[in-house]
């Protein structure tokens, strides 16, 4: 079963990483890679860039667009992993060991069709 593990950031978890003051954060991102890429597991990760974003939306039937990640709120997704593995149990495990949970939620979403 694949599952999206999406990383969401905001202001405190931004500052965290910038400054340092947590090596977990940057650890802890070095051994997933290395252990899902082993087992298989791993699809894809990526961090995503706070900087060129645009939103679309509609409006009278003509899209509009908006710069930057943050619809409402401070809150954005900051990264992500697509893994591949057996159950929920699994990925809620893998979840689990992000540092970045101590300030901003880890959400995980089961992918409901596979690639082509």
């Amino acid at each position: 079963m694949r599952f999206m593990i999406l990383i969401h950031s905001n202001e405190t978890a931004e500052a965290v990483w910038a400054s340092g003051d947590d090596p977990a954060l940057e650890a802890t991102h070095g051994e997933l890679i290395a252990e899902l890429s082993a087992s298989g597991e791993l699809v894809d990760t990526n961090e995503l860039d706070t900087e060129h974003v645009t939103v679309v939306g509609h409006h009278d039937g003509a899209p509009v667009t908006t710069r930057g990640p943050f619809t409402e709120g401070t809150e954005h997704v900051g990264g992500y992993y697509i893994v591949d593995v057996a159950d929920l149990d699994r990925a809620v495990a893998i979840a689990g060991r992000f540092a970045e949970a101590k300030y901003s939620p880890i959400e995980v979403r089961r992918l409901m069709h596979a690639a082509n």
